[in-house]
């Protein structure tokens, strides 16, 4: 009873409750007051004849003419603004004030009850009963007075006519008196049901105001990058398409540059070491740039310029490399000090219609064209970068078409054991014989492919032709396949491949499946994933073009790798380059440390061959011992080693 009566109380210390309960009230009490007025008239009306004059007239007029002037009040102040203490203090009145109109009306109807016949005080019982629920409901924002309204319009009833002799009014009496706790139950509920709404209420204005102020943060900062404080994306663009339409003859000079070797300072000492070099290579570019050019943050390690419009070729190449050189300084961070290195791409435009994508995607594929030389510089567009991207674009439609499949092949290319001479796996090559456009490089429709999506549709093409060459070549040969990024980080693809080798009943143990560190980089977890539900199966995972990407040995620790590919640009160049060497003997001394086998590729001569026999290495592939063949030419060269094998056995023995 002490909690329930705690809840009725009014909340002091709530006042957006306080206010919430004063503007509900403002609007019903005086619908309570016409209901008083009403229906006390009613019953003084029929009652002037049967009773005497001051019961039947002069009270029921006096109480209606407070319930007027209360009315009145309610009407014209109750509208008003105040605040919660002057609302805390108002309500509380009104708590009185409900208590002594209920005493006062519930009195007149009592001493009326004993004149008049029966029709006369069932009316009694009316006003009563229906009057004071009426006016219990009007007062539910305000329990207290609900619920001493209730208590004393239902005891007031009980006392009159439990002990009336009427049994009609006996049976009333009674249920009256039960009524009681499920009222004083239905008034806590609905009024706890109102103080949540109201809480609702106020979060959602609270979360609309967070938003809205969000909002205007955004607004304001929706031009600028939060960490460098330089022009974001949308600024870059929206500048570059302001100066295209203000001159559309004469588009800027757009360059895009990033950094090299940025990721390794994230990993290495954090994102706020991080932080710092990004705030620093912007302040330097600021410097460089000037005001009257544009320097912009689009995103990670990537910024684009906007060069000054009055610079001629030279100097826009001379500021190139200036910007590329002053990455190459040291960046301090708390725990020492960081070198990266910056790659730029520009586009020199000439005179013509451009749009601001067209700008960026030239400049961007310069840049694209610099890094894949794996140097730092400078790289302009060019005639012939026009015609790669044409083609580029052209490839990607030619994908679109959906005719690729009929046109894709597989060529193998045999992976040779160097002590023995016996080929041991083959590694297939992809092909496309494209009826428009003839046979198109792997290293073009691959990374086509990843752009358009369409990657894990090829790769499940490639595959089933790989699995219906397995069931062919000898058993005692494993055949290696290369996975995209896209394929190694999507589950889907994954899947497919596993239910393909299934139906096949082809053994996975003479499957090997070829990644790159790039793919890994992409998303390293969900690849992670992906390897490890492979190898469960029996697979093989050979990690390709090993020591060209970041973090190898991270890798090979975290993802167990059964055999790494030495990539061909250090062993093409081992006999000419001690560098090169000296890289080609540590991996191989790694492979044997840690008990995987090492693959060379590039062999292209029989020296490097027995240079890398010397070292260790176990096994290779190349033109030196074979170009990637058709199926039956891989076979039969892979029977004439066995046959070569066999006879130097043969003769040692």
């Amino acid at each position: 009873m002490k909690n329930f009566l705690a809840s009725l109380q009014l909340q002091k210390d709530n006042p957006t409750l306080l206010l919430a309960q004063f503007r509900a009230l403002s609007s019903q009490i005086p619908i309570l007051y016409v209901l008083l007025i009403i229906n006390a008239l009613a019953v003084a009306i029929t009652h002037l004849k049967s009773a005497p004059l001051w019961l039947s007239l002069y009270i029921p007029v006096t109480l209606s003419v407070v319930c007027v002037f209360r009315l009145c009040w309610w009407e014209i102040r109750g509208k008003e603004d105040v605040t919660a203490e002057r609302a805390y203090r108002l309500m509380r009145l009104t708590i009185s004030g409900a208590g002594i109109l209920a005493v006062a009306f519930g009195s007149w109807a009592i001493a009326l009850y004993q004149y008049g016949d029966a029709s006369q005080q069932g009316q009694i019982a009316y006003f009563l009963v229906v009057t004071g629920i009426s006016c219990i409901f009007c007062l539910m924002h305000l329990p207290m007075a609900a619920a001493l309204t209730t208590v004393i319009t239902f005891s007031a009833m009980v006392a009159t006519f439990l002990f009336s002799g009427n049994p009609v009014f006996v049976a009333t009496a009674i249920s009256g008196l039960f009524l009681i706790l499920p009222f004083l139950r239905v008034i806590n509920s609905y009024f706890q049901n109102f103080v949540g709404l109201v809480q609702l209420t106020e979060e959602l204005k609270q979360k609309q105001a967070e938003a809205e102020e969000l909002n205007l943060v955004n607004s304001r900062n929706a031009l600028h990058d939060q960490l460098t404080g330089l022009a974001n994306r949308r600024s870059f663009f929206l500048s570059l398409e302001k100066r295209l339409q203000k001159d559309p003859s004469s588009p800027p000079v757009l360059g895009i540059l990033d950094l090299d070797g940025f990721k390794p300072v994230n990993d290495v000492f954090g994102h706020a070491a991080g932080d710092l070099v990004l705030k620093e290579t912007a302040r330097r570019f600021v410097a460089l740039v000037g005001e009257a050019g544009i320097v912009s943050r689009l995103g990670g390690d990537e910024f684009g310029i906007i060069f000054p419009c009055s610079m001629t070729r030279q100097a826009i190449a001379d500021l190139g490399q200036a910007l590329c050189a002053a990455v190459r300084d040291p960046f301090e961070i708390p725990d020492g000090s960081v070198r990266v290195f910056g790659s730029c791409g520009i586009v020199y435009p000439d005179i013509g219609e451009y749009t601001a994508e067209d700008l960026y995607e030239k400049a961007d594929f310069a840049l694209y064209q610099v890094k894949s030389k794996r140097s730092s510089g400078v790289e302009f567009f060019s005639a012939e970068h026009e015609k790669i991207l044409t083609q580029r674009h052209l490839i990607e439609l030619e994908l679109q078409a959906n005719d690729f499949a009929k046109e894709l092949k597989l060529d193998y290319q045999p992976i040779v054991e160097l002590r023995s001479g016996r080929v041991v796996a083959y590694e297939a090559l992809a092909r496309w014989d494209s009826a428009r456009f003839d046979r198109i490089s792997p290293d073009a429709f691959i990374p086509a492919a990843e752009r358009t999506a369409v990657i894990g549709r090829m790769t499940r093409i490639l595959f089933a032709k790989a699995l219906e060459a397995l069931a062919i070549i000898p058993r005692h040969l494993r055949l290696s396949f290369n996975l995209s990024a896209r394929d190694i980080c999507d589950h889907e693809t994954s899947m497919a491949l596993l239910a393909m080798i299934t139906r096949s009943g082809i053994d996975p143990k003479r499957i090997e499946f070829e990644i790159t560190e790039t793919a890994l980089l992409s998303d390293f977890d969900t690849a992670d994933q992906v390897i490890s539900m492979l190898r469960a199966a029996g697979i093989s995972i050979a990690l390709d073009d090993f020591g060209t990407g970041y973090s190898s040995l991270s890798h090979i620790h975290r993802l167990a790798f059964d055999k790494l590919k030495i990539d061909k640009s250090f062993v093409m160049n081992f006999d000419r380059d001690a560098r090169c060497m000296n890289i080609t003997r540590s991996v191989a001394n790694l492979c044997q440390n840690l008990g995987i086998a090492s693959v060379a590729e590039g062999v292209e001569s029989e020296e490097i061959a027995e240079g890398l026999k010397a070292m260790g290495v176990r096994l290779a592939q190349g033109y030196y011992f074979s170009r990637p063949l058709p199926l039956e030419l891989a076979i039969d060269y892979a029977a004439r080693c066995e046959a070569a094998a066999s006879a130097r056995n043969s003769l040692s023995a």
